[in-house]
């Protein structure tokens, strides 16, 4: 299982839970010079079939993501909108902050299986859009062990 642990040494997004992802946009723009933002409402409405699910059930949640790359990292933030999901419980237990760290994954299964054998279960889950679409992402609850929880994405779509 070396090789499924090696795949955490370089992070490739840092997610920020926020109330209002267009106002923080405009905040870091006008005063970091952080932008501009590619805004994705996920899921669009041309994307049918997507998986997402919540605690391991079927889910029905939107959000509102904001990207921008910062040199070899992607800064997204994240404003839910609607449904049960993840980051609306994380900002009622934890307010608006540092969500997560994503890592780039080559096996699925073996990573969730690695994770499981370590204490961490996935939270959410659910089909990439845009970009990567095809790839799947998946949270897991690991902010009382690591102060965020994780994210992971597979690098090539999944069949």
């Amino acid at each position: 299982m070396s090789e499924v642990k090696s795949q955490f040494k370089n992070p490739i997004q840092i997610g920020i839970l926020v109330k209002d992802a267009r106002k923080v946009s405009e905040n870091l723009m006008h005063t970091l010079g952080i932008g501009p933002f590619r805004i994705v409402d996920f899921p669009p409405p041309d994307a049918p079939g997507l998986i997402r699910e919540y605690h391991g059930k079927a889910g029905n949640f939107t959000a509102k993501f904001y990207f921008v790359d910062l040199g070899n990292i992607e800064l997204e933030l994240i404003e839910p909108v609607s449904g049960e999901n993840i980051w609306s419980d994380y900002i009622e237990r934890h307010g608006t902050c540092i969500h997560h760290i994503k890592f780039l994954i080559d096996d699925l299964h073996a990573t969730e299986t690695y994770l499981a054998e370590h204490g961490l279960q996935c939270s959410q889950k659910g089909s990439s859009v845009g970009k990567n679409a095809g790839k799947v992402w998946a949270f897991y609850d690991s902010h009382d062990r690591f102060g965020f929880d994780l994210e992971i994405m597979t690098k090539n779509p999944v069949q």
